[in-house]
């Protein structure tokens, strides 16, 4: 799962991006968990603007995506 944040960080490259990119486009339920990742990550940030996240609030929203 942590490949999954660090695509959406566009922090993957080489192998590891080529695998997930060939998972998403088999997987109906991670591409329906990237796109609710994506319009979550959209929503923060437009309400929290530049404003620093409260403290663990990424870690807690990442865990509760991971139990999802």
């Amino acid at each position: 799962m942590r490949e999954f944040f660090a695509y959406l960080d566009r922090a993957l490259s080489g192998e590891s991006l080529e695998a997930l990119e060939v998972h998403l486009e088999e997987c109906l339920a991670c591409c329906d968990k990237l796109a609710f990742a994506r319009q979550l990550d959209a929503f923060i940030k437009a309400r929290l603007g530049e404003a620093p996240l409260p403290p663990r609030l990424e870690e807690r929203i990442r865990q509760a995506l991971d139990h999802a």
